[in-house]
């Protein structure tokens, strides 16, 4: 991953941290990707737990972790979220990318992201998957690792997948198009599919990773950090409330998702949940990081002290 790749920036995103002359509430430029595991930030900005912390969102969709970060990177967004082995690489290469707060988490006893191939196909088992096609948010996205390592476990070959970059807005029309073989949904997505009767679950792939790990993470630039410690402290005060709400009050946020995400709240309310990070160990972090090491996304394993910001709470073992 080099720097002109993280450097980008979302077309149209060109807000920064300003702050209201009204209130003195800071507003801060929020990008998210549009599922399931947005629907903490999304009730903080809701139920007003970011402005009882001097703090505004404004929060906007975007369907891509990568175009995500590249936004934060470039300063064309303070705050965006997205899968964690992304975030392992660009600091390994020195990106001043840092963590300022938990997103999901991933649990095998409640498993939301799974392995779909279409019902009707010729993938009826994992090494029918050897040399078949794989669409990821990245190349190197942990969904596409965990999947090739997911393969190997049961006897295929995972460095026969090849990969290819779609957005998860773009994933289940692909898959169902046959342009893909493969793909590892999430909720709201993972809902839609399985709801149309067109594809089945063939496997949980991040099981490979380890029981418990978490999944995403809210990320800053380490100058934006430094600069802004109060701003950043009251977001992840904010998110870490929100979590623990909307994981004890699932039904009340299907009309907030089903709003960022374009789906039918219907829908959204018959399917898995993914479940909000109120609390992490550093073993959450320290899981899909050796995982990471081991299978090539970085090159060497770091403390995850200087990834960590302050702002994040990590809970003891």
């Amino acid at each position: 991953m080099n720097r002109r790749a993280f450097a980008g920036v979302v077309a149209g995103a060109a807000f920064g941290a300003r702050a209201s002359a009204a209130d003195n509430v800071r507003t801060v430029r929020v990008l998210g990707v549009p599922t399931d595991g947005a629907k903490a930030i999304l009730y903080a900005q809701k139920a007003g737990l970011f402005r009882k912390r001097g703090i505004d969102a404004d929060i906007s969709a975007v369907a891509s972790g990568a175009a995500i970060f590249a936004a934060v990177l470039g300063g064309s967004a303070d705050f965006g979220s997205g899968s964690l082995f992304p975030v392992f690489s660009a600091y390994a290469h020195g990106l001043p990318l840092r963590i300022v707060a938990p997103a999901s988490l991933y649990a095998s006893n409640h498993a939301d992201s799974m392995l779909l191939v279409k019902k009707d196909g010729p993938i009826q088992t994992p090494r029918d998957l050897n040399g078949k096609v794989l669409g990821g948010d990245f190349v190197t996205d942990v969904s596409v690792t965990a999947t090739r390592a997911w393969l190997d476990d049961r006897g295929g070959d995972g460095k026969s997948l090849r990969p290819v970059e779609l957005k998860q807005t773009e994933q289940v029309a692909a898959l169902d198009a046959g342009r893909v073989d493969a793909v590892v949904l999430k909720p709201p997505y993972l809902t839609v599919a399985m709801d149309s009767g067109k594809f089945r679950v063939l496997g949980t792939p991040l099981d490979a990773i380890a029981p418990h790990f978490l999944l995403s993470c809210w990320v800053a630039t380490a100058d934006f950090i430094a600069k802004n410690p109060a701003v950043v402290n009251g977001f992840a005060a904010a998110l870490n409330e929100a979590a623990r709400w909307t994981n004890a009050h699932e039904p009340a946020t299907i009309d907030m998702v089903a709003s960022f995400s374009g789906q039918d709240p219907a829908v959204l309310a018959r399917g898995i949940r993914s479940t909000s990070a109120a609390t992490v160990t550093l073993a959450d972090f320290q899981r899909p990081l050796d995982f990471a090491v081991k299978y090539g996304i970085v090159d060497h394993s770091f403390d995850l002290g200087g990834l960590l910001a302050p702002s994040v709470t990590l809970r003891r073992e």
